[in-house]
């Protein structure tokens, strides 16, 4: 059997698994659907032309505790590292305390010879108490065998979380013990039971939910909803914590709204993901003569709010077309800042209390006082905020050694008063803010480069969208050795560089063409797959040969063959997972060069 992944949402994946021995098989994944045979114990091993019944048919093996001492492990690896593995198709992995002897046995299932479809996750209930041990197995599974399928047992209400973390397939045959006890499952198990016997339709249903929400890129959302117990929790914080980098990589860069709805939302890997784009990729405006910091509104995009259209509003009053070299800065909870060019791409909804836990001032103040340190130490700062906001920008002006300007809120930021102090603050500057007409045109497209910057890395937009002449009633001789770009449509924008086009921008959506990916290839040399043969439609995973590990599920990807872009399209996997995996499709191709 060999998984092909066909969609992310963390480590989990929807994907189709395709058994091959003992008979031929298709299955959607995650499932239920499958059956295992009992353990095969080495003591008495049954061959596996008799368990060809069974879809799964387990190796010999010995059996473990979960913590059994290493030199009772490393007596076992030997053992089993003698077998005949002939025709099993599954390989039993038994959970282990010492996370660092599973090294042993995935050596021996990578050296037997034996192309394993599946691998058998033993001791899974013990492993579920465990939490640290629980997220480095499902690690270590998930890098070293992208392909093969992960199977565990444990009970229902753990499907959500388990899958999340990286496993496709659940073992219910013990859940009969449960039916066989007259106890039903719930929604709410395993605190509320009904009388009866479910396991099979309740294990069944809860996997269709995990589908379902997999597909409207839910899960995550489904998996805060189903912490029924100490042991969801604990797994889920120690792998937010502790495994962030293992839970972003394969979390999918594609829009769209994320609902913070508990404590556990905000660790989320698109918090830590954001953050890291402000600190890495955004650069501020260079004609920026001040910075004004703004709260946050519940309508997205902010500038759409009532709120943030008085401030635009006051701002213009208070320095005219001083405006085009004022730069904002939005504070907000948990992604921290949002400059105003990214914030059609902070899509989240959260709820709004006016209360702030202390975890979440400390990073907001951290991450805005690396942000101010982006300008320049003469640039004034303004701050127009109340409430926790105003402890925010304190700390981040303690921290980064910036003097901040406050307003005088009275009541809130949008009262009368408190937008008379800020168009008074404000007017004080104006004559510090020297506008040209070269600052407007700059600002009325620099926002583009911003957004490909961060989708693409620092340098991508200017790539895309480079610094040029855009008179087109300059004269050939003043306009001779300058770059010529356009920038068209209204809905839909599409830039030009030279006559020839290089993408387009809607809202926060950005698509590029080879042209334009070849650009940003021979400036950043980010964001590409390498390949070595013609492109005439997706390409595998098997035919990738070199990939770009920032890649992640759902970016734009320049293809490249001997160092020249040949196509571009979205990027069904992670870089890394490229190189490791050998069956599907690794990038979706959308346009190839003519």
């Amino acid at each position: 059997m060999t998984v092909e992944t066909l969609k992310h949402e963390g480590p989990g994946r929807l994907g189709i698994a395709r058994i091959r021995r003992p008979h031929e098989r298709r299955i959607e994944t995650p499932t239920v659907d499958l059956s295992v045979s009992p353990f095969n114990s080495l003591f008495n091993p049954q061959p596996a032309s008799s368990l060809e019944e069974y879809d799964l048919t387990l190796a010999p093996s010995l059996p473990l505790g979960f913590y059994s001492p290493e030199e009772v492990v490393a007596k076992v690896l030997e053992k089993i590292g003698e077998i005949d593995y002939g025709d099993y198709n599954t390989f039993y992995l038994p959970a282990l305390k010492n996370t660092k002897m599973l090294d042993g046995f995935l050596r021996i299932l990578e050296d037997s010879g034996n192309e394993f479809e599946a691998v058998y996750v033993g001791n899974s209930r013990q492993l579920t108490k465990n939490y640290r041990e629980f997220v480095e197995t499902l690690k270590c599974l998930r890098e070293r065998l992208p392909n093969t399928l992960i199977v565990m047992d444990v009970e229902p209400f753990f499907y959500p979380l388990a899958v999340y973390l990286g496993v496709d397939a659940f073992d219910t045959r013990s859940l009969k013990l449960y039916d066989f006890e007259g106890r039903a499952f719930t929604p709410y198990s395993p605190f509320v039971w009904s009388e009866g016997a479910n396991s099979e339709e309740f294990s069944r249903s809860m996997i269709e939910i995990v589908r379902r929400a997999m597909e409207e890129d839910r899960l995550r959302q489904i998996v805060e909803n189903f912490l029924h117990t100490a042991s969801h929790e604990g797994i889920l914080r120690i792998a937010d914590v502790e495994y962030g980098d293992y839970l972003e990589e394969y979390t999918p860069t594609t829009p769209r709204t994320i609902y913070f709805i508990s404590n556990d939302s905000m660790r989320r890997p698109e918090v830590g993901r954001w953050q890291r784009r402000v600190l890495e990729r955004f650069e501020p405006p260079k004609n920026t003569k001040l910075v004004l910091l703004l709260p946050c509104s519940a309508k997205k995009p902010y500038s759409l709010s009532r709120s943030h259209v008085l401030y635009r509003k006051v701002v213009r009053e208070a320095v005219g077309n001083g405006i085009h070299v004022i730069h904002d800065l939005i504070l907000t909870s948990p992604l921290g800042v949002v400059p105003r060019e990214w914030e059609r791409l902070a899509k989240y909804d959260i709820v709004v209390t006016g209360h702030w836990s202390r975890e979440e001032v400390e990073s907001s103040a951290e991450l805005l006082a690396k942000t101010l340190e982006k300008y320049p130490k003469d640039i004034p700062v303004v701050a127009h905020l109340d409430g926790p906001y105003v402890d925010i920008a304190k700390e981040a002006a303690e921290m980064s050694g910036r003097d901040v300007v406050f307003t005088n809120v009275e009541g809130s930021t949008t009262s009368r008063e408190s937008l008379n102090s800020l168009k008074e603050v404000l007017s004080s500057f104006k004559d510090d803010l020297e506008v040209t007409r070269m600052d407007r045109r700059y600002r009325s497209i620099d926002w583009i480069r911003k957004i490909f910057d961060y989708y693409l890395g620092k340098g991508a937009g200017t790539a895309v969208l480079p610094e040029g002449n855009r008179n087109r009633m300059m004269n050939r001789r003043m306009a001779r050795g300058m770059t010529r770009i356009r920038v068209r449509g209204s809905k839909i924008l599409t830039i030009t560089v030279d006559g020839q086009q290089t993408g387009t921008i809607k809202d926060a959506a950005i698509s590029l063409t080879p042209f334009g990916m070849q650009r940003v290839y021979d400036a950043t040399k980010s964001y590409w797959v390498e390949v070595d043969f013609d492109l005439r439609g997706d390409v595998f995973a098997v035919g990738v040969n070199g990939a770009d590990e920032r890649i992640r599920p759902g970016d734009i990807v320049g293809i490249i063959r001997d160092g020249e872009v040949i196509g571009v399209g979205r990027a069904v996997l992670s870089g890394r997972e490229m190189l490791r995996a050998r069956r599907g499709v690794a990038v979706k191709v959308k346009k190839r060069k003519k």
